[in-house]
């Protein structure tokens, strides 16, 4: 063909779309599609981009992917849950990794619900503080000097006068 779109996969099964004007199949719903969509939306991308990726307009894919655009919100929460399923089916079957990872989302889990609940946007934002070397700490202490060579207090303002 004319080598801009000739049906061949390309990057992971990624097919572009052909130029306007030689005419589409229609847009199908599948499986396949639906969990790009999800991972994507999960991912924190946009419809937009989303129906790039996938190779059909953003009207199309809200179209032919409804459900998947009206939870789009709950996408990361989606992904999360059936990840997790997965792991306790590995952990069952006796897999201690699956038990660890499991154990170590569900914590986290339970750390996202928690600050939902009370508002706080983001556990990582609770850092401990950098600890100050050796030349910061003479620095902060040169000033905050107290005593006879800290700084002087200003007179009193009826003293000015």
């Amino acid at each position: 063909m004319n080598g801009i779109s000739d049906d061949q996969p390309g990057l992971f099964g990624w097919v572009p779309a052909p130029p306007r004007g030689q005419g589409r199949p229609a847009f199908e719903w599948s499986r396949e599609k639906s969990n790009r969509i999800m991972v994507l939306f999960a991912s924190g991308y946009q419809q937009g981009d989303v129906a790039a990726v996938i190779g059909c307009d953003v009207k199309t894919m809200r179209k032919v992917f409804p459900v998947e655009c009206r939870e789009q919100r709950r996408a990361g929460l989606v992904l999360r849950s059936g990840m997790m399923a997965r792991l306790l089916e590995e952990a069952e079957k006796g897999n201690v990794a699956a038990c660890k990872e499991l154990d170590r989302l569900v914590v986290a889990e339970q750390a996202r619900a928690i600050d939902a609940r009370i508002g706080k946007p983001d556990r990582k934002a609770d850092k401990k503080p950098v600890p100050q070397g050796k030349k910061e700490q003479q620095q902060d202490a040169a000033q905050n000097v107290d005593g006879l060579f800290g700084t002087r207090k200003p007179p009193p303002a009826a003293l000015i006068n």
